[in-house]
Parts: structure tokens; sequence; C-alpha cells
């Protein structure tokens, strides 16, 4: 029987998941352990019709009062028949158990009257390897020679294993911290991708890394230490800093919108040809597949996208496609370091072929804020938008920015998407909000 939106939303509250850990997955056979709070953590997706993800935190109190967190996420099927299919692709993880939820390996449940999987970190059927590669005795041997290229006169004292950020079924960062007797670990960064993805990062990495560009600090990334296929773990060096936040009035906020305008021209002159070649085409596409996901759960949103869309293809199908170039892939403000100094770009595992609007609408689309406080937000975005164009242009003066409406306009159309596909608070304000811009960035001239 199909299992209805509203029951699975309903159990997928975190006070209901507090309240089936209690009843139904540690009580019975840890009866000393107590879950005190159930708290949602960044990773849930709404797939719709199909499938809810949801991840969260349990705050747990073990015998004697001593305090544990623990990390699990949910999927959930609304069509029996999709939930069958599921069923049987992780029937050997199911099946192969022991009983205890709280295994440092991991844990998975089916609750068959509600169609969803529970797993507790770091269980992953895309990454059968995760708990490996996140249990650091285990992962010790492959480590002790990165961490010896890097310091070579240092002794590992331990090593401890922190978990970055988590998305089920797509990516883990991983920090591994070496304590070597000083008063800041010495930490290297590890990264698991679904589809072998790390191996093609691995080598964009390596190609970024020879460049004169980067020898010189105009192009700041971790240094790539090594890939391991059957892990699907990719190693790097520490990159110092902090993310770059999101607001605008911040002179970091403009600084960086500087150092990554010169960097992406740096890298779209570079010639680099890893990645496979991306188009709007491939955008659009992507884009008019996920919206018919919403024509019933936010029908407004869902109009008001399609009509976007439909303006975005045809003045894209009007104006001659450019030159392809090396092509970070998914260039954002948030995809930046900043040291106190310098900043350093991260992420490039999205790297491709494609025209260079795509990097530039893209990295300006993502600059005006969703939600705006005041009109000073947006005046603002404004300023580090021309800051970044100007800052590019000053790299490769060639461009002449013809398709660069199309590119904003689908990075707005994206992230209207995205926030309606993440159900957050404000999401169909938000989505709103940022067609709404989309239809103005498409129609503004370039150099305006």
């Amino acid at each position: 029987m199909t299992v209805s939106y509203s029951t699975i939303k309903s159990i997928s509250e975190p006070d209901a998941m507090a309240g089936l850990l209690a009843d139904q997955v540690l009580g019975p056979v840890l009866p000393s352990v107590n879950v005190r709070k159930v708290r949602a953590r960044l990773g849930r997706r709404y797939e719709a019709p199909r499938v809810l993800w949801n991840v969260y935190e349990a705050e747990l109190e073990m015998p004697g009062g001593v305090e544990a967190k623990q990390l699990f996420w949910t999927k959930a099927y609304f069509n029996d028949e999709d939930c069958e299919k599921y069923r049987k692709r992780v029937e050997s993880i199911l099946t192969a158990q022991n009983g205890n939820p709280l295994d440092p390996n991991g844990y998975a449940r089916f609750f068959p009257d509600l169609n969803l999987f529970l797993f507790f970190f770091p269980t992953d059927p895309v990454f059968p390897r995760l708990p490996r590669v996140s249990i650091p005795l285990s992962i010790q041997p492959i480590l002790e020679k990165h961490f010896k290229l890097l310091r070579p006169d240092a002794t590992i004292r331990s090593l401890t294993c922190v978990r970055v950020k988590y998305m089920p079924e797509i990516s883990c960062i991983l920090r591994y911290e070496a304590d070597i007797g000083e008063e800041r670990p010495l930490a290297i960064y590890g990264k698991v991708q679904h589809s072998l993805r790390g191996a093609m990062t691995y080598e964009v990495m390596k190609a970024l890394w020879d460049l004169p560009a980067r020898a010189s600090g105009d192009i700041v990334i971790a240094e790539p230490l090594g890939y391991y296929p059957d892990l699907s773990l990719l190693l790097q060096s520490e990159l110092s800093g902090e993310e770059v936040k999101g607001d605008r009035h911040s002179e970091i906020f403009v600084a960086e919108s500087e150092a990554a305008g010169r960097m992406i021209g740096e890298i779209h002159a570079s010639n680099i040809q890893a990645g496979e070649p991306h188009n709007a085409d491939v955008e659009l596409g992507r884009l008019e597949a996920r919206l018919e996901e919403f024509k019933m759960t936010a029908p407004k949103v869902y109009l008001l996208l399609r009509g976007l869309l439909t303006q975005i293809r045809a003045k894209a199908e009007r104006l001659p496609p450019e030159a392809p170039v090396p092509s970070h892939g998914d260039y954002k403000y948030n995809q930046f370091l900043f040291d106190g100094n310098r900043f350093g770009m991260i992420d490039v595992e999205y790297f491709v072929q494609a025209e260079p609007s795509f990097d530039l609408g893209k990295f300006c689309g993502h600059l005006w804020p969703a939600l705006p406080k005041d009109w000073s937000d947006t005046a603002q975005a404004k300023v580090a938008r021309r800051v970044f164009l100007d800052a590019y242009l000053s790299v490769r003066p060639q461009y002449d920015g013809r398709r660069f409406a199309v590119y904003e306009a689908l990075s707005l159309a994206t992230r209207a998407l995205v926030v309606t596909w993440g159900q957050s608070r404000n999401a169909a304000y938000m989505a709103e909000t940022l067609t709404a811009l989309g239809y103005e960035q498409l129609k503004t001239r370039w150099g305006e």
C-alpha cells in the first residue's frame, strides 16, 4: 500500500523520530540508553513524488550519564514498487546487522509499514567502504605516508577522524587530525564521492596544482595527495581558512568576488582538458525534468519556473554558443575559504568543459540574496557582481558576455528549484523571488 505524504512527513519530524528511536530502535536492545533529543541536520532532500531523505543528529545519554551524539538518516518511499526495489538493493546491508544500533560500523533498519529505511552513520548503500575510511585505526596505514610527505619530521601520537559534511548517497567529507605534539593537529582531508567522481577530481586538482598561476598564488587550492578507487577516497592537504559567509555588506564578501573573478579567469585560460562537455541544453534539460516533480506540490513555483525556462531556452537558441573552456562547474561564493590573507578555492568535482558564461552566470546568480532583509542587500550584491566581472575581464578582456544573461538566469532558476526541493522555511517565497530575478536578469544587457 502506498504511504501518504502526510504520514511520512509526520514521522519525519524530529520529535516523532526521537520517539521512533526510543521505542523501536534503541529501547528494545539498549534500554539503558536514553534518547534526549533529535535535531534535523543539513541533507533533507525531497524528490517528489517518489522519495524523501532526512538527516538527523540524536543526543543520547549513555549509562553513567555520559553524553553522546549519533548521526543517522532516513529514506522514505511513497510508492510500494519503488520501495521494494530499494529494499532488494540494500537487503544484504539489512540482513548483515549484528543487532547493535550503536555499532561503530553502522546500523540499518527497514520499517515496512512506513516504507522507511533508517541508517546510522557510517552505513551508506552507495559507499560500502565508508565505515573503513571513517574509523581512524582502519585508515591510518594509508594516511601515514601522506602525513610524512607534509611533515617529514613529525611523529603521529594519535589519529582522530572528524566528519565535516555528509550528504547520504552523494558524498562525505572527513578531516583526519594527527596529534604531532603541537598546539594544532596536522590535518588531511578525505572526500568520498559516488560514481568514481573522485578519480576525475584528483586529475583536475593535479592539473590545477601544476599551473603557473597556482605557483604564483593567483590560484589557491589544496594539494592533491592521492586517490584510492577501492575506497572511493580522495585525499588532499588542508586548505586553511573559514568558509566565506553570505553577508553582502562584508568587505570580505566583495574582496572574495574580486579574487574569484581573477581565479576563474586563470582557469578558463588554462587549457586543462579534464571533464565532460557541458552546455545550456544539459542545464535546461535537468531543470525541466526536475520541475515536473513540483507540478502538484508547488504549483505556483512550477508555473513561474516553467515560463522562465521557456524564455531561457528561446534566448539560448537565438544566440550562437561560446567556445568551451575549462570550467569549475559549481562556481559560487561559498566555494572559497578565507584565512585572513588569501582566498582558497575548494570543490572542483564538477569540473567540465563549458562556455565561459556558465561559471560566470552561476557565480553571479548566487550573489543575489534569496531572502533580502533590506533593499541594500540587493544593492550590495550588484556591487559584488560588478567587481567580480571586472576582475574576470582583467584576465580575459576578449570575453564579450553574449550568453551571460542565459546562464545567470539558469543559475537563479536552479536556486529556485533547490530551495523548493529542500523544503526549507520560506521556500515558496524564496523560489518566487529568485524566479522573478531570473526574468529580470535574462532581459538585462551585458555591461549593465
